[in-house]
């Protein structure tokens, strides 16, 4: 073994631009930057970003007072008191937000109804037993109770 096998050929010790020195190039497999630059905003960080600064709380002047709100809640009274003197595209931003809350609200009023509807009916013989039940741990809270109070001498 000589020492020629060791050393980098002419081709590899050219250095210029495009070719850094041997020492100072990458590895193979290896990034020139582990660490990298840090992702972007993703959906659930802008959504999360987004809910955070709609439930800040900011200060409002409401007549005399200063007031803390969330910044959202802040947003709908301005809303709403501009519909209140009459400007058209507010009043119809306020009334399109109630009618959806409204329409999600009957929804879900609606699944909760077809979820009760589609529960077997309690028979009369478990409705006795949820009573006795009820009666018996009742009977037994009482008893232990007295016991206690015997026992403090009252």
């Amino acid at each position: 073994m000589n020492s020629r096998d060791k050393c980098p050929t002419d081709e590899e010790r050219v250095v210029g631009y495009g070719r850094p020195p041997v020492h100072a190039r990458f590895r193979k497999g290896q990034s020139g930057n582990p660490g990298g630059r840090p992702r972007g905003i993703t959906a659930g960080r802008a959504r999360a970003l987004a809910l955070k600064e709609a439930y800040r709380m900011v200060t409002v002047k409401a007549g005399d007072k200063i007031i803390k709100l969330p910044a959202l809640q802040a947003i709908l009274r301005g809303q709403i008191a501009l519909a209140a003197k009459g400007n058209g595209p507010a009043q119809r931003a306020v009334i399109e937000v109630v009618q959806a809350i409204e329409r999600e609200d009957a929804a879900q009023a609606a699944a909760e109804t077809k979820a009760k509807a589609n529960e077997r009916p309690m028979s009369d013989l478990e409705v006795a037993r949820r009573i006795a039940f009820l009666l018996e741990k009742g009977r037994r809270e009482l008893e232990k109770q007295k016991q206690e109070a015997a026992e403090n001498g009252e």
